[in-house]
């Protein structure tokens, strides 16, 4: 399995990434980046789901966007910034490829067509999680699920994912006992099979009716990413 961004980018490119590439296994909770640290390496998933968090004074955290092997971490090395206040961590376990950032860096200011897809791509970071916002705000806990299921499969290219309850209640900003209730409901409709943290979804096009119509629309913002 590959990362569809790294397999966008042009061959010069990828030639210069490589010496500076290693894949590596992550675990759950493995941090992809610290917050207010250097960003030394980025992290391109190919199986496994990384989680980009906001976390309050409380230690209240909610996740403000997932990247599976559509996308990479690390863009604030891209924009200059090289680190950020919100951590990235692994949620689903897995494989990643990871690359020093100085080597992405360098591969982006040389490099005009490598340039542009990782600007098309840092466009859809920014609109799926502008339409995030919306959607935890205007849609029912059992949408938001459906669509966070949808997505977490696309990203690590199965139908089976470990999600944990406390992973789902940060996802979706709510009390684990709102998490059980929405899985109860749409294992009893028998769209999904879950069980101590394990979710094998049975019926995807039943899920994608369930879901709200941001699952569609951020679907469609991946596959205009990579149409070209």
């Amino acid at each position: 399995m590959e990362n569809q961004l790294l397999a966008k980018l042009p061959g010069e490119s990828l030639d210069a990434l490589r010496p500076y590439s290693e894949r590596v296994a992550l675990r759950h909770g493995d941090y992809a980046i610290v917050p207010d640290e250097p960003i030394r390496h980025c992290y391109f998933p190919t199986s496994c789901l990384l989680s980009m968090v906001t976390t309050m004074s409380d230690g209240a955290t909610v996740e403000c966007s997932t990247i599976g092997r559509e996308g990479m971490s690390g863009i604030p090395v891209l924009l200059d910034a090289g680190q950020t206040t919100m951590p990235t961590f692994c949620q689903v376990p897995g494989e990643a490829v990871r690359v020093r950032a100085a080597a992405v860096r360098e591969v982006y200011e040389k490099d005009d067509k490598a340039r542009r897809i990782f600007n098309r791509y840092i466009h859809t970071v920014i609109v799926v999680g502008s339409n995030s916002t919306a959607c935890n705000r205007l849609h029912t806990l059992e949408q938001r699920f459906s669509k966070w299921l949808l997505m977490s499969s696309n990203g690590i290219g199965s139908d089976d994912v470990e999600l944990t309850h406390e992973y789902l209640a940060v996802m979706l900003g709510v009390r684990r006992a709102g998490v059980t209730e929405a899985a109860v409901k749409t294992k009893g409709a028998g769209l999904i099979d879950y069980h101590r943290g394990h979710v094998r979804i049975l019926d995807r096009a039943g899920l994608e009716a369930q879901s709200c119509e941001c699952y569609a629309r951020t679907k469609s913002e991946y596959e205009r990413l990579f149409a070209n």
